[in-house]
């Protein structure tokens, strides 16, 4: 048996921190979005902090990229159902999944939205 057959609960997941690195990739390019490389494996690399992270800003700087991204319902629809469809995957059989509404407001969306 390996970890994925496992079930599993998930009490602390935070959105912007679980979003796909294509589906950044995809959605810069919808919203004509320049990113600094569309290769996969660096877009991934940017959003994981170094094991010897010296602080929260440097930590904090990993979602600035996925959150440039999810400034429409959209987007925010598209990477919800991708986090849920990944842990699906993972027989996780409850997720608790936490976003900080204010972060997503830079192209007009208001916190109802």
């Amino acid at each position: 048996m390996n970890y994925l057959t496992l079930p599993k609960i998930d009490l602390h997941c935070h959105l912007d921190g679980s979003v796909r690195p294509q589906t950044i990739i995809d959605l810069a390019a919808e919203q004509n979005l320049t990113l600094p490389t569309t290769d996969v494996a660096e877009i991934q690399a940017m959003m994981i902090a170094p094991e010897s992270c010296p602080d929260l800003e440097e930590y904090l700087k990993r979602f600035q990229l996925p959150v440039s991204v999810m400034q429409t319902e959209a987007a925010l629809a598209r990477i919800s159902f991708e986090v849920f469809e990944d842990a699906a995957k993972e027989n996780v059989k409850y997720l608790e999944v936490r976003f900080g509404p204010l972060l997503h407001l830079e192209k007009g969306l208001n916190l109802d939205q």
